[in-house]
């Protein structure tokens, strides 16, 4: 038997990786940036030790620990950016992670940074990230992952967590409400003391003195304005 030429077995290699990242469709309407940079994914993909085809054509998985994976659409990620208004500078990943115990699947926002660049460089970038053990993971995908890790227990923290956040909201309104009401108290004081000293000062010397002897003991502020008030009048005379 004949045995097949290396650069024969790579050609067919590197034929079988370019259909499983990109389907046939989706191929023939790809502006050149992407098309040329298919040649560096694919070339990455061949040599990758980390990262497999699948599980559907267009998709590249990743495994993030013994029980998590990571799936990020190719197909998906070059047909939005293709759809996208020119000179938007979304670099957003279609990614999606599943955990392999309880088999919870959820998708998660990974969005490259820096210049706008070929959706497929954003691809080859995730499968290098993936291959260099996920350095520096966004939050975003830290807390997807603790989704499916338990999506009732997450659901139930989240509910604890909404419902925390909800009173500390009330008691910051009541709070506002309340310093409010003490605001609006002291003017109201300030302005029956301001009342009550011109009321004294329209008072004549007479109705003065009657006033002065017949009132009791202050039990106010207003009663104490006016106390007073009275007193320097009378000690005046």
């Amino acid at each position: 038997m004949k045995t097949q030429p290396k650069d024969t077995e790579l050609r067919d290699e590197w034929k079988r990786v370019d259909r499983a990242l990109i389907p046939g469709g989706l191929l023939a309407s790809m502006p050149q940036p992407e098309c040329k940079g298919l040649t560096m994914l694919t070339d990455v993909m061949i040599n990758a030790t980390v990262c497999k085809l699948g599980p559907r054509v267009g998709q590249i998985t990743a495994p993030y620990s013994d029980d998590i994976e990571i799936v990020l659409d190719v197909a998906e990620t070059i047909e939005h950016r293709m759809r996208r208004a020119e000179g938007s500078s979304d670099r957003h990943l279609e990614t999606s992670v599943c955990s392999l115990e309880t088999g919870a699947h959820i998708e998660v926002c990974i969005v490259a940074t820096g210049g706008v660049v070929p959706a497929i460089d954003d691809c080859v970038s995730f499968v290098l990230w993936a291959e260099t053990g996920f350095f520096e993971p966004p939050s975003t995908l830290d807390d997807r992952i603790l989704y499916v890790r338990d999506p009732e227990l997450y659901e139930h923290k989240a509910k604890i967590e909404r419902e925390a956040r909800k009173r500390e909201r009330r008691i910051k309104e009541l709070r506002r409400e309340l310093a409010r009401e003490e605001s609006l108290a002291r003017y109201q004081a300030l302005s029956n003391i301001m009342l009550e000293r011109e009321r004294v000062r329209n008072l004549s010397w007479s109705e003065l003195m009657a006033e002065h002897e017949a009132a009791g003991a202050p039990s106010g502020p207003v009663e104490e304005a006016a106390h007073d008030l009275r007193a320097r009048f009378l000690e005046s005379e």
